[in-house]
């Protein structure tokens, strides 16, 4: 075989073998949780509930691994940079519902010297398990509409000081109980069909009952 020849047949074959993929296309990006400002408050196969804040330091790229919802209990700047955009300052009050979506991936940012904190529940299942019937002793017939509804989970608020009265959970639910300046969260987990009064909420605390679809 000619030099040509040779050199012709070496080039064909490193062509045809497998390359590997970059590792920015093989490593696996962390979850958002747990990191530093955050305590994991509960967790069984639906939820895990994370008490979280957004410290002044730049958080890892992660990508949320689980739809969530949550309620923010104090004030805070972040900045969130997705993808190939400016990172966005955002401030967010107290008492203002969150979401997220499975599969996001960003970067967070604690953005003010007092963090903002939030309730976050992140639901394990990858999709609505199918919405039950309504009960008559429900929280939509016992409290009223409620404060927030998306496709994964309905909530309610109950005035400041006031308790939920008897009423039976039509989906499982996290309950969360805010006392004390500043808020310390409180949080239980309340299998579906559960009946029962309550939880009991001290003057000045706040009560939130999420139901999960």
């Amino acid at each position: 075989m000619g030099w040509m020849n040779l050199l012709l047949l070496v080039a064909i074959v490193a062509g045809a073998a497998p390359q590997s993929p970059a590792p920015s296309q093989t490593a696996e990006l962390p979850p958002p949780y747990p990191r530093p400002g955050t305590t994991k408050l509960l967790e069984n196969d639906v939820v895990a509930v994370w008490d979280v804040a957004w410290l002044k330091q730049q958080y890892p790229l992660h990508t949320h691994r689980y739809d969530l919802v949550g309620i923010s209990y104090a004030e805070g700047d972040r900045i969130i940079t997705q993808g190939n955009a400016p990172g966005r300052l955002v401030n967010t009050k107290p008492w203002v519902f969150q979401t997220n979506r499975a599969g996001v991936t960003h970067v967070e940012e604690g953005a003010s010297d007092s963090p903002m904190r939030a309730v976050q529940i992140e639901l394990k299942a990858a999709a609505p398990r199918g919405a039950a019937a309504d009960a008559p002793d429900g929280l939509r017939q016992v409290i009223g509409p409620p404060s927030f509804e998306n496709n994964r989970a309905v909530a309610w608020a109950p005035a400041p000081g006031t308790s939920a009265p008897s009423h039976r959970h039509v989906g499982d639910a996290v309950e969360m109980v805010f006392i004390g300046t500043p808020p310390t969260p409180k949080v239980t987990f309340v299998p579906a069909g559960t009946l029962h009064a309550g939880p009991a909420v001290a003057d000045g605390g706040r009560l939130y009952i999420f139901e999960i679809k």
